[in-house]
């Protein structure tokens, strides 16, 4: 699969649904095939915490929902995107519940990656990341906070190539335009 769109939209968010159209639009004319996932629509539980699934059940959570299916498609992808509102410079409910669930994708070792302590990798690849962020205006604290969130999260992933976009409600169709072409710029193939 080329690409996985995890869209943590809530139910009635029509804006964000209409980002995500407009990018399925895009990857579709770049002839890359994958899917949208709404994650408002399937069920997929909260993590329990209890990290079984890095010392009971290697790389699959023990809680048998969808969010075992989200986090297969995940590792399976070359590019993953998400699309979020941006709620107090974090991502949607939806969406960090999902992601939540996807820490099997890592090992519960540690290494030195980038001068840094992170989780080994499980797998010998992982995705090009791009996450879409909306806001209703322009808020430099919280698009400081979701920037930085992205960073860290491409980092901790091992994302070979991160970016993330901020769309305000209010922007133009030209604008928004620009905003998806610059965050799809990093997608690719990742074993080439």
């Amino acid at each position: 699969m080329d690409y996985l769109i995890l869209n943590g939209m809530h139910e009635n968010d029509s804006f964000l649904q209409e980002i995500n159209n407009r990018i399925s639009e895009e990857l579709d004319n770049q002839g890359l095939k994958g899917e949208s996932i709404l994650l408002h629509e399937k069920t997929i539980k909260p993590c329990l915490g209890c990290f079984k699934c890095w010392v009971q059940t290697p790389g699959i959570c023990v809680i048998d929902d969808y969010g075992r299916e989200v986090a297969k498609k995940m590792i399976q992808t070359d590019n993953l995107l998400y699309l979020t509102s941006i709620q107090f410079g974090g991502y949607s409910s939806e969406l960090k519940k999902a992601l939540d669930r996807s820490i099997g994708l890592l090992m519960p070792f540690f290494r030195v990656f980038h001068e840094e302590i992170h989780h080994e990798t499980r797998y010998d690849k992982y995705p090009n990341m791009t996450v879409f962020g909306t806001l209703d205006q322009p808020n430099e604290q919280q698009e400081l906070i979701f920037t930085k969130l992205v960073q860290r999260n491409s980092l901790n992933n091992f994302a070979p190539k991160f970016a993330s976009q901020i769309i305000y409600t209010s922007d133009d169709a030209l604008t928004i335009k620009g905003k998806i072409e610059r965050g799809l710029s990093v997608l690719g193939d990742v074993n080439g």
